[in-house]
C-alpha cells in the first residue's frame, strides 16, 4: 500500500496558510508535482510567477525543470535580469530553443527587474508574438536613456502592448525633439509612467503616445524653451488621467496651463510640483486653466 505522508492529508485551507510563509518560487519548488491535489491548491502560484529572492539551486530548479510544465498557465511573469546567463545559457534549454511567446502563450503582464546596460533592448528582442500581452512593468532598470530606446520599449511585441510603466528607481529618459518627418508615434499605448529629464521633451512624448488615457510623468529639470517645444504639437484627445511631479524647478501658471491645454478631456488631474506663482498658490486663476471637464483634482 502506497504511504500517504501527513502532509498531503491536511486540508488545503492549512495548506494555502503554509504558504502565506513561503516565497513564490519557494512554493513551486517545494509542491509543484507531488500530487494533482497539490497540484490545483497551488494553481494561481502557477498563474503568477514570482522567482525573485531564490537560492541558485531553487531558482535554476523552477526555471528549468518547472516552468516549461506550466507555461500555458502564466498570466504574469516577474523577469530579473541576473537570471539571462542561466534561462538563455549556451547549454540547450527550452529557452533557447522555443519562442518565449510559445512557452507563454496566455502571459498577459510581464514584470522586468534589475536591467542595465544594453540587457533590456536584447531581451526585448524576445519579446515578439504574444496575443496576450499587453502591460510592461520595467523597475530599477539603469538602460539607455535615448530616444530610441524608449521608443524600442514602446513597440515591444509588434505594437502590441498598451501600458508601460517605469517604476521610480529607473532611469530618466532625454528625448529629443523632432521634425514631422521623422516623427514616429505608437497609437498602441494607453497608460504610462515614465521619468523625464527635462520638460522640453514633453512634446516630443506627446507625439509618441497620441491615444494616451492615463499618463503619470515625473520632470526633473524646467526649460525655457518648455512653450516652444508644445506649440506645434496635437492635444491628447484621449487623455482622462494626467499625474505631474516636478519638484526640483519651479513652475508659474503660465506654464502649467500650456501642459494643460494640450489635455481638453481630462477628467483626473494630480499635480506634485514646486512654485512660488502665486496665482497657483492662491487657486483662483489656476481655475481658470483647468480643463472643464475636470471631476478630481
Amino acid at each position: 500500500m502506497e504511504k500517504v505522508s501527513t502532509f498531503e492529508i491536511l486540508p488545503d485551507e492549512m495548506i494555502l496558510h503554509v504558504c502565506q510563509y513561503l516565497r513564490d518560487g519557494e512554493i513551486l519548488y517545494s509542491f509543484f508535482n507531488l500530487n494533482s491535489r497539490l497540484n490545483s491548491t497551488i494553481m494561481d502560484f502557477c498563474h503568477h510567477v514570482n522567482l525573485t529572492n531564490l537560492t541558485y539551486k531553487q531558482f535554476k530548479f523552477v526555471a528549468l525543470q518547472i516552468l516549461p510544465q506550466i507555461g500555458g498557465s502564466i498570466r504574469s511573469f516577474v523577469f530579473n535580469g541576473l537570471w539571462q546567463s542561466i534561462m538563455f545559457s549556451r547549454e540547450p534549454t527550452m529557452f533557447s530553443r522555443v519562442k518565449l511567446s510559445l512557452l507563454f502563450p496566455q502571459l498577459h503582464t510581464l514584470i522586468l527587474m534589475n536591467f542595465v546596460g544594453g540587457q533590456l533592448n536584447l531581451f526585448l528582442d524576445k519579446i515578439t508574438d504574444f496575443f496576450h500581452l499587453i502591460k510592461l512593468d520595467i523597475r530599477s532598470a539603469q538602460v539607455d536613456n535615448s530616444y530610441d530606446s524608449l521608443k524600442a520599449i514602446l513597440g515591444a511585441n509588434n505594437n502590441r502592448l498598451k501600458s508601460v510603466l517605469f517604476d521610480n528607481n529607473s532611469l530618466e529618459f532625454l528625448l529629443t525633439s523632432t521634425n514631422d518627418e521623422e516623427a514616429v508615434s505608437y497609437p498602441n499605448i494607453e497608460e504610462l509612467t515614465v521619468s523625464l529629464k527635462t520638460d522640453k521633451t514633453l512634446g516630443s512624448l506627446f507625439i509618441l503616445v497620441p491615444n494616451i488615457t492615463r499618463l503619470y510623468v515625473d520632470v526633473d529639470e524646467l526649460s525655457s524653451a518648455s512653450k516652444r517645444a508644445l506649440e506645434n504639437i496635437p492635444s491628447l484627445l484621449q487623455l482622462k488621467d494626467f499625474q505631474l511631479r516636478s519638484l526640483d524647478m519651479q513652475w508659474s501658471l503660465d506654464e502649467i496651463a500650456y501642459v494643460l491645454s494640450k489635455m481638453p478631456f481630462l477628467q483626473r488631474l494630480v499635480l506634485d510640483i514646486s512654485t512660488e506663482d502665486k496665482h497657483v498658490v492662491h487657486g483662483e486663476k489656476f481655475i481658470q486653466v483647468l480643463p472643464l471637464l475636470l471631476v478630481e483634482i
